[in-house]
């Protein structure tokens, strides 16, 4: 994947979707995930797989 968000915007959109109660700002952080990734699986694919090699260094 040639242009991926910086690291802090993912993690940004995430805490949009999990951790508020606003559903307006939840389904934009979806949302926003879906055109930075193609598919809310392949971000999800993407932040483990960030997860899984930060965790071998």
């Amino acid at each position: 994947m040639n242009n991926v968000p910086p690291e802090s915007l993912i993690r940004t959109w995430v805490w949009m979707m999990s951790e508020n109660n606003d559903p307006e700002l939840m389904n934009k952080g979806r949302k926003n995930l879906i055109n930075a990734f193609g598919s809310l699986q392949k971000a999800i694919e993407y932040i483990e797989q960030q997860v899984d090699s930060s965790e071998e260094n």
